[in-house]
């Protein structure tokens, strides 16, 4: 029975949820009757699986204990029969109805889908690569938000927008990059702005949510060694704390996001209803290095750009790292830095010295520029805000058309080392960077080992920042070449600009590049923008693969280099 009504919950939650969606995308009263039906059948049908489930359970107080927030899940439910049966009209209740119904399809539709992976032999026995479901997901994601921009409601004119710019926008937000062809504050409607924002906290977790669900969920005989390889990848010690990466994903994005709306809230000068949801989106928008922003306000707002820097760095420096840190604090009551994993120490002293070494550089070569500000206090808090935001996010309150040629090749060294690893950013992240940094330095030096922070680097470890570097660069390189080809008319270091920010999902732009681009132009953008997304997990994944070893040696070879 269990299994069986399992099965049934999931139909139900993926019927009711495109249902609701439907209804969300289309303004029409024939909709709306038939989508409040649907609620009513399945709030029925949920509320008569509970009452058999407790009854097969026989000890009804041990199964009230064990499943607390099914019960309360189902007393709204019953609440919400009632309402219907007797037509009460509570207070805006009917205002939010859609959306809480959305949730609660949402738990049934996770609990459901989780119990299937769980007890359906015929899916665990499928030894389906973790490389191949990652791909899966985001294509998924893609194609849902595609699907969704495309709605009448979703524009401010009520018309459809069409295939190739919803199918850009959803790639964009899914992967957190923030190039767009449709200027996201003037033309989506709220409803579109709860879409992009909707993919962009999908798309800025899924990654590691992914990789944790993997690991919860997965009893095939590869199980423990796709574990090992996401207690690796994210620097977990153990099984357990990789196991509770996603929980520590979610503690940490809400809160940071929660805690970023408010302040975002409290320096805003709109009015009080649209400001809330502002500071929603960019806090989210900021967090996930998004860059898709909704108002123009921050560009006059010191206040606004220190709080979105920090927004930035705090997604990109990594879970990983901001996990350590708070382990830390929550041992030692005070930061020991010695403490720390060596990965967080790196991630946080490159971050740092990154964004002064963009400081530097962009106050020096455009000091004459009067856009970065008058006082020395705005061009300041300019310089870190867009060395902060260059290296993943994307936000700007500059026309970059008025930057200097080598301004513009800082900021694409910058977005090409991007975040850290285990961060909502991309590029070919920080730790990659350092390593080969330190491995030229010992060249030099002609030392034989690298040697990090008392610690000894595996040569393993170098040989992956070193694959990281050269596939990304021959990405970008490639994408490059074909940007020349088919768009001849622009500058080819805009080109190169715009290849490099969407490869490392920064969102940064060059005056109208993106607009400007033709349909094969725009779709070598897309493909970037997929592949600089999931590429490094990707490789990781693959770079990690069981080792073969052979019982011969061939003699060393001499070549000369240099």
């Amino acid at each position: 029975f269990l299994r069986t009504s399992d099965i049934y919950s999931f139909i139900t939650s993926l019927f009711i949820l495109a249902s609701i969606t439907i209804n969300f995308g289309f303004d029409d009263y024939a909709l709306s009757n038939t989508n409040n039906t649907l609620i009513l059948t399945s709030s029925v049908f949920y509320t008569l699986l509970y009452i058999v489930k407790s009854i097969l359970h026989i000890n009804i107080i041990s199964f009230l204990r064990k499943n607390i927030l099914y019960s309360l899940i189902i007393a709204f439910i019953f609440l919400h029969i009632v309402i219907n049966l007797f037509n009460y009209n509570l207070y805006n209740y009917s205002t939010y109805k859609n959306l809480i119904f959305l949730l609660i399809n949402l738990y049934f539709f996770f609990k459901s889908l989780s119990y299937i992976l769980k007890n359906r032999s015929s899916i665990n026995n499928k030894n389906t690569s973790p490389t191949k479901l990652l791909v899966l997901s985001f294509i998924v994601l893609i194609s849902l938000g595609t699907i969704l921009l495309m709605m009448p409601e979703i524009s401010k004119e009520g018309v459809s927008i069409s295939f190739s710019d919803a199918l850009f926008t959803s790639i964009s937000a899914t992967c957190v990059t923030g190039l767009t062809v449709l200027d996201t504050a003037t033309f989506f409607s709220e409803k579109g702005h709860i879409i992009i924002m909707g993919l962009i906290q999908l798309g800025g977790i899924n990654i590691i949510a992914f990789a944790t669900f993997f690991a919860l969920f997965s009893r095939a005989s590869g199980g423990i060694k796709q574990q090992q390889i996401i207690s690796e990848n994210f620097n977990t010690k153990s099984l357990l704390s990789g196991k509770s990466l996603l929980k520590q994903v979610l503690i940490f994005s809400f809160l940071i996001e929660f805690l970023g709306a408010f302040f975002i809230f409290m320096s805003s000068n709109q009015e009080v209803n649209r400001s809330f949801f502002d500071a929603i989106f960019h806090s989210i928008s900021a967090f996930n290095n998004a860059g898709f922003t909704i108002s123009n306000e921050f560009h006059q707002s010191i206040n606004l750009k220190i709080i979105l820097s920090i927004l930035i760095f705090l997604g990109a420096i990594g879970f990983p790292t901001l996990s350590d840190l708070y382990k830390n604090l929550n041992s030692y009551k005070k930061l020991k830095w010695r403490k720390l994993h060596l990965t967080t120490r790196i991630s946080i002293i490159t971050s740092l010295l990154l964004i002064i070494f963009g400081l530097l550089i962009f106050i020096i070569i455009e000091n004459t520029n009067n856009e970065i500000g008058n006082s020395h206090i705005e061009k300041i808090v300019n310089g870190i805000f867009h060395s902060t935001s260059a290296r993943t996010a994307g936000f700007s309150s500059l026309n970059f058309d008025s930057l200097s040629f080598a301004t513009l090749l800082i900021f694409i060294f910058l977005m090409f080392i991007g975040a850290s690893p285990g961060s909502t950013g991309g590029g070919i992240k920080t730790n990659t960077f350092t390593l080969l940094f330190y491995s030229s330095l010992a060249t030099i030096r002609g030392k034989k080992h690298i040697e990090i922070g008392s610690r000894k680097i595996p040569s393993s470890l170098l040989n992956k920042s070193y694959v990281i570097f050269l596939l990304s660069l021959l990405i970008i390189f490639f994408g490059w070449i074909l940007l020349l080809i088919t768009e001849k008319n622009t500058n080819p270091i805009y080109l190169l600009f715009e290849q490099v920010s969407a490869f490392s999902t920064a969102g940064l732009s060059v005056g109208e590049t993106t607009n400007n681009l033709s349909s094969f132009g725009k779709t070598i953008i897309m493909i970037t923008m997929f592949i600089g997304r999931i590429g490094t997990l990707l490789m990781a994944f693959s770079l990690m693969q069981k080792k073969r070893n052979t019982n011969y040696q061939y003699p060393e070879a001499h070549l000369m280099v240099g």
